[in-house]
């Protein structure tokens, strides 16, 4: 039997194809009726049946007793949570309860939907999420600029010129704007456009560019500095900044230090490249810039993501057709919201008692003030919803210290991975394919305004159930309504998902079988009327004119982030090219004397990975890097540390982190160490 559904592994949600026999999965391929993603599904989509079959699913609850995880039953296990939880707020107030949303949770509608009542009912002000671990700069400098935490993306079909910066949509899908059936589409961009790519490793999508420019590790701000100030001298869009933009003079005194000499000095770009690429922005006009976690984990990412919305501003491009675009939401409905410009700061509160200097984003605490409250007491106990925490958290060493002091870590998760064998409680959660499901947390992302719908495919494996009656039930027995107008002894999987669809913009069909729903064509004018309302966009902040000054120059040689295209964070897939190890340039390499297979230490300020090097030609010279995600000896959080934290954003840098690297042995005759 065959039947569509679509993919929710990442923002893209690609259409699938399953093809089942009764309980067993057979084949997931991509859809080719799908409108968004015509067939496209990378293969972490096409292992959805393998994840749902595989050995090492949770599929029982656990609970740890006199030291070990032992399997119990379902009333054990939230009848031990309900007391334990409802003791410690008794004792130590609501906030001693802390939630933490990983990706699985933002990708399970019934679920997401019902956090902020579930932390209105525990009365907790202790809600963290890997949103402040790889995206916040988005967001805050958003609000800086523009009043609001936009997303920005391309007008695709009409956007002339698309810049990547520090992204491989090719790998990653896009980060925060889905880039379904990316090979198609860049190859729609560069047939009709431009596609220029800043990046100091050849990577997949720079290999399908126009034109592949290779900066210094963390200096694409300069280059970007260097566009916003050409185009202030000759291609400005006057009528657009006279009307939706302020500070413009401002900004011309901050960029006018960066001439082609200046910013090909930082970047080690050639000075007629930055000339060429200069005048491809002029010639094109509107654009869209887009970056990714290269960005957003490294130290410039604020001045990064600021020079990129000022070049969308200055160029007339930002949210303007054939430039770049926001999607208001599907479900979300941003325009609708009435909602007041940030402040320059943004809206921004005093962070948790222990770290008050590390101020709330988005009504969330940032997860580097974690290990301080749990260590001082304030957290007592942490409902972990789908955070691989052992591999995502900064200061890896300092986190794990700290989570096995609580007296309640709740996980509730898909796979029995470290991390539910870490924690006190472990409850499993259906997959996917599991669930009947609507695309609601990550519909900005989309190049639409619409929506994806998918019924269940296959029966839950073992006692395997919905996230959303996991806590609602958790919720009743601590006497709590953590999902008001949810009875779970009553509602099915479809009752509750059926509920979230009819929030959207118009009705989505959830009777029957998976489809997509358009709500309208793509809005522009909303995010400039929301910046008109403060004035304008603004264009020159002081908070990040300071970060600018301060910014330390690049070291000889940095650190950098990468993902793997069959792997997603950390859940991972068997592979033998796909490993965990220190990759570094062939000039590097041999200027260190190192070979494949030997063995190096890589040493950052806060610490030291020892691994088995992997020679990579598609790296440039000063440049290494150790894929994140991995658990162990190559867990790149071992290089970060909670003493050294943005200032603004309160995020640890994991990726442009100056390093030595030092051959510790070779490979001939030596006992290797096993890969992460």
């Amino acid at each position: 039997m065959k039947r569509k559904s679509f993919c929710r592994i990442c923002t893209m949600m690609c259409g699938l194809e399953v093809e089942t026999d009764g309980d067993t999965v057979l084949r997931v391929s991509g859809d080719r009726d799908n409108p968004l993603s015509e067939g496209f599904s990378c293969f972490k989509g096409r292992y959805a049946g393998e994840l749902h079959h595989r050995d090492d699913r949770l599929l029982v609850p656990k609970m740890r007793k006199n030291g070990q995880m032992q399997e119990v039953t379902w009333d054990e296990a939230l009848d031990d949570l309900a007391g334990k939880l409802s003791r410690i707020i008794k004792e130590s107030g609501p906030d001693s309860v802390a939630l933490f949303m990983g990706g699985g949770v933002y990708l399970d509608s019934a679920a997401y939907a019902m956090v902020p009542s579930m932390r209105a009912a525990l009365g907790t002000r202790s809600q963290y999420s890997d949103m402040s671990i790889d995206v916040m700069s988005k967001g805050v400098v958003g609000e800086m600029v523009a009043g609001l935490g936009i997303m920005t993306r391309a007008d695709l079909g009409r956007c002339r010129m698309v810049i990547y910066v520090g992204t491989n949509p090719m790998v990653s899908g896009g980060h925060t704007s889905m880039l379904n059936n990316p090979a198609q589409r860049i190859r729609e961009f560069t047939e009709n456009g431009e596609v220029w790519v800043l990046d100091p490793r050849r990577t997949e999508t720079a290999m399908k560019a126009t034109r592949h420019l290779v900066p210094r590790a963390g200096t694409d701000y300069a280059v970007l500095a260097f566009l916003v100030r050409g185009v202030l001298e000759q291609g400005a869009d006057r009528d657009y900044l006279e009307a939706h933009a302020q500070d413009v003079d401002r900004l011309r005194e901050v960029v006018a230090p960066y001439t082609r000499e200046k910013a090909a000095q930082i970047s080690g770009i050639a000075p007629d490249s930055l000339d060429e690429f200069l005048d491809a922005v002029r010639r094109n006009g509107r654009l869209s810039v887009e970056s990714g976690t290269g960005i957003s984990l490294s130290p410039a990412a604020n001045l990064t993501h600021w020079m990129s919305l000022a070049l969308m501003v200055v160029t007339g491009s930002l949210d303007m057709e054939g430039g770049s675009w926001v999607n208001p939401g599907f479900f979300l409905k941003l325009e609708q919201m009435g909602l007041p410009p940030a402040p320059e700061e943004g809206w921004r509160s005093p962070g948790p008692p222990s770290r008050p200097d590390l101020r709330t984003v988005a009504g969330e605490y940032v997860c580097a003030a974690l290990p301080d409250e749990i260590e001082s007491g304030n957290v007592r106990a942490l409902i972990n919803l789908s955070g691989h925490l052992l591999t995502c958290m900064p200061d890896a060493e300092r986190f794990r210290s700290a989570l096995g002091k609580l007296e309640v870590l709740m996980t509730v998760e898909i796979l029995d991975n470290t991390v539910a064998n870490f924690s006190t409680h472990a409850l499993p959660a259906k997959d996917q394919l599991e669930r009947i499901d609507v695309s609601l947390a990550v519909d900005p992302s989309f190049s639409e305004v619409g929506a994806q719908f998918s019924p269940a495919m296959v029966p839950a494996r073992g006692e395997a159930r919905s996230y959303w009656w996991i806590l609602t039930e958790l919720g009743r027995r601590m006497g709590r309504d953590f999902n008001p107008g949810v009875d779970p002894d009553t509602m099915s999987d479809a009752d509750v998902v059926t509920r979230v669809a009819q929030g959207g913009r118009v009705p989505i069909d959830t009777s029957g079988e998976a489809n997509y729903t358009l709500a309208q064509d793509r809005m522009f004018g909303w995010v400039l009327d929301h910046a008109d309302k403060m004035g304008g966009f603004r264009l020159a902040p002081q908070p990040l004119i300071d970060q600018l000054a301060d910014l330390e120059p690049p070291s000889d040689l940095m650190m950098v982030s990468r993902r793997f295209i069959k792997q997603h964070n950390s859940r991972k897939v068997p592979d033998r090219k796909e490993i965990a190890a220190i990759y570094v340039s062939v000039e590097d390499a041999e200027e260190r004397g190192l070979a494949d297979g030997d063995v190096a230490s890589l040493r950052g300020r806060h610490g030291e990975i020892t691994g088995q090097v992997k020679i990579d030609p598609t790296l440039s010279r000063g440049v290494v890097n150790v894929p994140h995600g991995w658990e162990g000896q190559y867990n790149v959080n071992q290089l970060t540390s909670l003493s050294q934290l943005d200032p603004i954003t309160g995020m640890a840098a994991a990726s442009n982190l100056p390093v030595e690297l030092t051959r510790v042995r070779n490979s001939s005759g030596a006992e290797m160490l096993p890969l992460g």
